[in-house]
């Protein structure tokens, strides 16, 4: 690679990596607060709250977080939501819940202590949800080691209708 190239590639990721940065969802910790927060959250394109559910389509959520032990091999995510001061769990189906299955940039399972990967969960929003304010949580657990918490957060969002073109 000759230095034009690297620096226009250097260039290229410094700004990606920015723009990626930048977009970052806010988020607090759960009702536990010694359940890791996880390093980065992306809801869709939102970076302030309350974030934008949008019925009948799916949200994406990337999660950023470190492992916390070494050779995770099975790591899964649960989802609740609260609206009017009801919390119900949001199920998943296996595939969507399994985040060794979603791990992005090429990384996968078995996972060691320290090692910083992003899961992108796929939330789809029912088209019956009701437009509500909406307390999101997701958790993820290590369910090798008795459902120990790897990472934790919470975020308001708001379901709202699909805009009409």
């Amino acid at each position: 690679m000759s230095i034009k190239q690297l620096v226009v590639y250097f260039c290229l990721v410094l700004a990606l990596s920015w723009t990626f940065v930048a977009a970052e969802t806010p988020v607090r910790h759960c009702a536990n607060e010694s359940n890791p927060l996880p390093l980065m959250v992306q809801i869709n394109d939102c970076n302030e709250l309350p974030c934008d559910l949008v019925k009948g389509e799916e949200s994406t959520i990337a999660i950023q977080f470190v492992a916390t032990r070494n050779s995770m091999r099975q790591l899964t995510a649960r989802v609740h939501l609260t609206s009017l001061g009801v919390t119900i769990p949001y199920e998943l189906d296996a595939e969507r819940g399994n985040v060794c299955g979603n791990l992005l940039h090429g990384a996968y399972c078995p996972l060691d202590a320290g090692e910083d990967v992003t899961y992108r969960l796929l939330l789809p929003v029912a088209s019956n949800q009701p437009e509500v304010p909406t307390r999101l949580q997701v958790t993820l657990y290590d369910a090798e080691n008795v459902d120990q918490v790897v990472a934790c957060f919470l975020a308001d969002t708001r379901i709202k209708k699909p805009s009409s073109a």
